[in-house]
């Protein structure tokens, strides 16, 4: 996400907008080993000798001050253990880790993309973290399905580096001179989507003012967009979901967007450019400025995107901005997910790492999750009172008031788990089917039927992890 917003790495922003010592490899059994090192307290021993441990992350610039922060809070607390933070940009992430591999130095624990995480775990590479996670108390506070598992769900790669969901951002004042409703924040008053539609054509206007409900608007000349949305997965699977839809079979031997409930929705996505004319085009899109300018300057009104973009629009104290939740076509449905972070199977005390490694779960110990960055794992920060403010009240001015209905209602009873967590080869099923099929489809030049028809008979799927 990155960070789950900016550790997202998402691929279309512009459109819509993601150790020092080593020993032996250690498998199962010195990992069994580790995690007979938790005292009574369940938390993990350190060795007697300094410990040096080296974390590898992305992020934004904010990102990477917080995270360089914690560890430096950790080792304050942690005489035993040195944890040297190790930043690398966004860009070229992946093929660090790669090269770092194979030069025999990967880091001790690492964000890590979904895909590259699980080909590291099969390869032998990751720490299989089964024995920590069930000698810590902790995980089972952990919200479920959070989880990355493999080996059909007998070995633990990571739970997730923290949440983030899905959601409707808006610009107030817009609303507000078009004399309309803002976004619902509660489920029960979520738009459904033909009236989401409806409230875009109003908020869409042409450079002589008339909006796209007018039969003299002129879509050749837009001015100012109703919404925004993202065509990687984190934009498109809410809709495929919420219509009763998958990415694929229950098995993952066969993808499934081609199918009613899925082409459905990507047709009513691709439709708010070709047809209602209140999104802009790619081509249009990879001009104009981020999706945070734009609602700031009064060009966008909606922005469907993740979570993470609260730690941008908190920034604009000139922008009067809120969150309500996305529109729905059958169901209302949003996504909850993180990326995974990783301990390397060279890692010299497994034990040690995975105390800094859980050290992350609390608001408390880390400012990303009152800044708006992430949203925390652990149960309890949803339904205790005290332990929500500790985050969504933990920086004034950061969330909007309506934030506990977005933040923790939908969150904890309408979010599905995506693709990323199961699908085997993923990767090569979005670069080499999906993606290229997608990208047809949202520069108008296919129809959603025709496009994952395409996409299906050219995916190689491998089944689930």
């Amino acid at each position: 996400m990155t960070s789950h917003g900016s550790s997202q790495r998402n691929p279309s922003d512009a459109l819509i907008e993601h150790g020092l010592s080593r020993r032996r490899l250690l498998g199962t059994t010195a990992a069994a080993a580790g995690a007979a090192l938790l005292t009574s307290r369940g938390l993990p021993v350190a060795a007697q000798d300094k410990v040096e441990l080296v974390f590898t992350y992305w992020g934004s610039p904010q990102e990477q001050e917080a995270v360089a922060q914690m560890c430096e809070s950790f080792n304050e607390q942690h005489p035993n253990i040195e944890v040297r933070p190790q930043y690398v940009p966004n860009d070229g992430y992946t093929e660090k880790m790669t090269t770092m591999l194979a030069g025999g130095t990967p880091p001790d624990i690492a964000y890590m993309d979904a895909e590259q995480a699980f080909d590291w775990a099969l390869q032998g590479k990751t720490l299989d973290l089964t024995p920590f996670v069930q000698a810590d108390p902790e995980s089972a506070t952990l919200l479920p399905n959070t989880n990355y598992t493999y080996d059909n769900g007998t070995k633990t790669l990571s739970t997730s580096l923290a949440i983030g969901i899905m959601l409707t951002y808006f610009n107030k004042k817009m609303f507000d001179e078009a004399g309309l409703a803002y976004p619902p924040s509660k489920v029960a008053d979520a738009w459904q989507w033909n009236d989401f539609v409806e409230v875009a054509k109003r908020l869409t206007k042409d450079r002589s003012g008339r909006d796209a409900t007018d039969p003299a608007f002129d879509p050749d000349d837009i001015d100012v967009y109703g919404v925004n949305y993202q065509t990687w997965w984190g934009g498109y699977m809410p809709f495929v979901f919420s219509n009763g839809g998958d990415f694929a079979s229950p098995d993952g031997m066969e993808l499934w967007l081609n199918k009613p409930e899925a082409v459905e929705a990507l047709q009513n996505i691709a439709d708010l450019t070709y047809k209602h004319h209140v999104a802009p085009t790619p081509s249009q899109s990879s001009s104009m400025p981020a999706t945070d300018i734009l609602l700031r300057t009064g060009k966008l009104a909606m922005d469907l995107n993740g979570m993470w973009k609260v730690l941008d629009y908190s920034q604009y104290k000139d922008l009067d901005w809120s969150v309500g939740v996305l529109p729905y076509l059958k169901e209302p449905t949003t996504l909850r997910w993180g990326i995974p972070i990783i301990i390397s199977a060279t890692v010299s005390d497994p034990a040690a790492a995975y105390e800094f490694y859980r050290w992350r779960y609390s608001p408390e110990r880390i400012d990303l999750y009152k800044r708006g960055l992430w949203m925390p794992i652990q149960g309890e920060y949803y339904t205790d009172p005290a332990k929500i403010d500790t985050w969504i009240n933990g920086i004034e001015g950061v969330f909007p008031p309506e934030s506990k209905d977005v933040f923790i209602d939908y969150a904890l009873n309408n979010a599905k788990q995506p693709p990323i967590y199961s699908v085997m080869n993923l990767g090569q099923i979005q670069n080499e089917a999906v993606g290229p099929a997608l990208q047809a489809l949202f520069a108008g030049e296919k129809t959603a039927q025709e496009a994952m028809d395409e996409a299906a008979a050219n995916a190689v799927m491998q089944g689930r992890y």
